[in-house]
């Protein structure tokens, strides 16, 4: 029986939950996404490395998006929590790797 590690069993879950999950850096770049989420969003692999706001093509967007990674940044907030229409958005700070 093959030994898994913790990130392997993490990677696991992930990819097993039926949640998008995308993973981004406090920088916006996308570091990661799980199958469901390309299922339902436009992920795709050549979108990782890529800053989120490239997915978003409304201006008053992006400024939200800077806004919150602003904060997160100065500590002024450790979550956001979101929603529109059927997507419920969580941005956390506080875990910052798998």
């Amino acid at each position: 029986m093959k030994k898994h590690t913790t990130l392997d069993i993490k990677k696991l879950a992930i990819e097993q939950i039926p949640i998008g999950i995308t993973i981004i850096d406090l920088d916006g770049h996308i570091l990661y996404y799980n199958e469901y989420c390309s299922q339902y969003l436009d992920r795709k692999p050549e979108y990782i490395g890529k800053d989120i706001r490239s997915c978003h093509q409304k201006k008053e967007s992006i400024k939200r998006i800077d806004n919150i990674f602003d904060r997160l940044k100065k500590g002024e907030i450790q979550e956001y929590y979101g929603s529109s229409g059927y997507r419920v958005l969580r941005i956390n700070s506080k875990y910052r790797c798998l």
